[in-house]
């Protein structure tokens, strides 16, 4: 998937072998599970194989044995959110959107698909309102959102991608769900923190801690490191030119965030979070 050798890379440099192994588990388990929860399969749901890993280490669980989840924990999370976005390829048929609406209320809220190249460049953007029923999962074609045709799968091949990043949206007020595709690839070439424009600051909430994210190109597989802090997302990606806010809880008291570092798969150095001016 990353394009990498695994047991030379577990080798040569075990520090990124553990960080995209974390990864690659969520990541297909999410794959696997839009496939199944797509319009017309008939799939009717998923076992967990293990929730808790018995011991300290690497285990089949999405929760450790100190009972934190895992990266593959809060990529299950979003995967199947009652109210969720995603993406499927569906080869020269294009990028599909989808959206489950699983509670008992129809659903009404904005979806936009934004295109981009070099993970920074605006391809194209559309944004629509939608109605979902109750217990119901709709689909669109990028293209059709769009209007017109761009190879948004690189399936044709005619050329270099026109995007090699797909970001699908679903908001109402604040955002609901955000998907990711890359058809070119996942972006794990690293890049120094000038280039990608990411920044971190925290500001206090009362008892919480707000945490801002916004970068100018594509930040994938975000993740933070706050000793006595729990964060209510982990290991996701940052649209380029768009921010993400984290709430951030304390479960050790007196705890701050000075010393709390970001990072990334695509980041070449972590990045330190700077306290709101």
């Amino acid at each position: 998937r990353y394009g990498v050798d695994p047991v030379q890379l577990r080798r040569a440099e075990h520090g990124r072998y553990l960080d995209l192994s974390r990864a690659v588990n969520g990541e297909v388990m999410a794959e696997v599970l839009g496939e199944w929860r797509r319009c017309g399969s008939d799939c009717a749901g998923a076992l967990v194989l293990w929730l808790k890993d018995m011991l300290p280490g690497a285990g089949l669980g999405v929760i450790d044995a100190g009972g934190a989840p895992k990266v593959a924990y809060h990529h299950l999370r979003r995967a199947l959110a009652p109210t969720a976005v995603w993406t499927t390829d569906e080869g020269v048929g294009g990028v599909l959107v989808h959206v489950a609406n699983d509670g008992p209320q129809p659903l009404a809220a904005t979806l936009r698909v934004a295109l981009y190249r070099d993970r920074e460049i605006p391809a194209a953007q559309a944004e629509t309102e939608i109605a979902v029923d109750p217990h119901t999962t709709r689909c669109w074609g990028v293209e059709r959102l769009i209007g017109h045709f761009l190879d948004a799968a690189w399936a044709y091949r005619f050329g270099p991608p026109q995007a090699d990043v797909i970001v699908a949206t679903l908001r109402r007020d604040e955002l609901i769900s955000q998907s990711f595709r890359f058809p070119a690839g996942p972006p794990t070439e690293r890049e120094p923190v000038e280039r990608l424009g990411l920044s971190a600051t925290a500001e206090p909430a009362g008892d919480r801690v707000l945490l801002t994210v916004r970068t100018r190109r594509l930040a994938y597989g975000v993740r933070l490191n706050a000793p006595g802090f729990v964060a209510d997302d982990d290991a996701f990606s940052v649209e380029p030119g768009h921010g993400r806010r984290l709430t951030l809880r304390r479960v050790v008291p007196d705890a701050t965030v000075a010393g709390a570092t970001l990072t990334a798969l695509n980041l070449a150095s972590p990045l330190r979070v700077a306290p709101a001016e």
